[in-house]
C-alpha cells in the first residue's frame, strides 16, 4: 500500500517501464545502431596484417626546391615511401628539435603506407637538423602551400607538432570557407602559434581535427589545447605518460589515434557521397 492509500502493483509498473523503454529504443534504433557501429570501428585497432606489412616497407629521401619568390627558394628534404595515394595523402611536419627522420624511426611512415595511405614527411626550414635556409615568419603559410603543390599532395591530412604550427595554422586559416580543398583533416600536437587567432576565427575553421597532447606536457600543451578546442569539429586525445613530443614518446598510442581518426574521415566521406 502506498502512502496515498493506492495499491501499487509492482509487476504492472515493471511491465509499463519495460514497454516505455522498448518504445524509446525502437524510435531511436537507427541512431543507436549508427553509434554502436561507430564505436565498433573505433575499438577495432590497427589490423595485424598492416602491422606485419609495415616491417617490409622501405623509406627513401630526396631534395625538393620550393620557389617562394622569383629570387627566393629553399631546398627541402622529403622522406617518403613508394606508395600510391590510395586512401589519401598525409603530410607529417615536426618540431624544433626533430626532423622527418623521426617519423621514419617511429615506424609511422611504414605503418601508414601499409594501411594504404601516402605518408610524406619533410624537414622544415626551422628544424635544428635542417640544412635549408630559414624563411620569414610571414612566408611560412605560403611555403607550406607551395610545398604541398610541388609534392602534388591532394588536400592532405596535416600532422603538426610543436614548432610546425607556425606553418600549418597560417596555411589552414588562409581560406577558412574553403579549407577542405586544402586539407581534409588536421592533427595538431601541441603546436605553437595558436594564440595568434581569436575564438571567432577558430570557430570559422570547420575542419575535422584530432587534438593530441601529452599528459605531462607542461610547456606549450595546455595553452595550445585550450585554444584549439575552439575549433568546431574537434576531438580531444590525451596520451598518458607522454610529454610535449607525445607522438614520439608513445608512438603506438599515437598511431592508434591517427588510424581511428582517418577511419572516421573515411566514414564521413562515404556518408557525404
Amino acid at each position: 500500500m502506498s502512502p496515498s492509500g493506492v495499491q501499487v502493483n509492482k509487476k504492472v509498473v515493471l511491465v509499463i517501464v519495460l514497454i516505455t523503454i522498448g518504445i524509446i529504443i525502437y524510435k531511436n534504433y537507427n541512431h543507436i545502431n549508427t553509434f554502436l557501429k561507430k564505436k565498433k570501428t573505433e575499438m577495432a585497432g590497427i589490423p595485424q596484417d598492416a602491422l606485419d606489412k609495415a616491417k617490409t616497407v622501405k623509406c627513401s629521401s630526396r631534395n625538393v626546391k620550393i620557389q617562394l619568390e622569383k629570387d627566393k627558394s629553399v631546398d627541402i628534404l622529403v622522406r617518403e615511401t613508394s606508395s600510391s595515394p590510395g586512401k589519401g595523402d598525409i603530410l607529417f611536419l615536426h618540431g624544433q628539435s626533430f626532423s622527418s627522420e623521426d617519423w621514419e624511426n617511429t615506424n609511422t611512415l611504414a605503418l601508414f603506407t601499409a594501411l594504404g595511405y601516402n605518408p610524406v614527411a619533410v624537414d622544415l626550414p626551422d628544424g635544428s637538423k635542417s640544412k635549408s635556409q630559414k624563411i620569414d615568419v610571414g612566408d611560412k603559410g605560403v611555403f607550406l602551400e607551395k610545398l604541398i603543390s610541388e609534392l602534388k599532395l591532394n588536400a592532405p591530412v596535416i600532422v603538426s607538432p610543436s614548432m610546425s604550427g607556425g606553418y600549418s595554422l597560417p596555411y589552414l586559416f588562409k581560406d577558412p570557407p574553403g579549407v577542405l580543398k586544402h586539407s581534409r583533416g588536421f592533427v595538431p600536437i601541441a603546436p605553437v602559434h595558436t594564440s595568434a587567432y581569436t575564438v571567432e576565427k577558430y570557430k570559422s575553421l570547420n575542419i575535422p581535427t584530432a587534438i593530441v597532447y601529452g599528459e605531462n606536457d607542461n610547456s606549450i600543451g595546455p595553452e595550445s589545447t585550450k585554444n584549439l578546442k575552439n575549433l568546431p569539429n574537434h576531438e580531444l586525445h590525451m596520451i598518458k605518460g607522454a610529454g610535449h613530443a607525445a607522438w614520439k614518446n608513445k608512438p603506438e598510442e599515437f598511431h592508434l589515434i591517427l588510424y581511428e581518426f582517418l577511419q572516421k574521415l573515411k566514414l564521413s566521406s562515404m556518408a557525404d557521397s
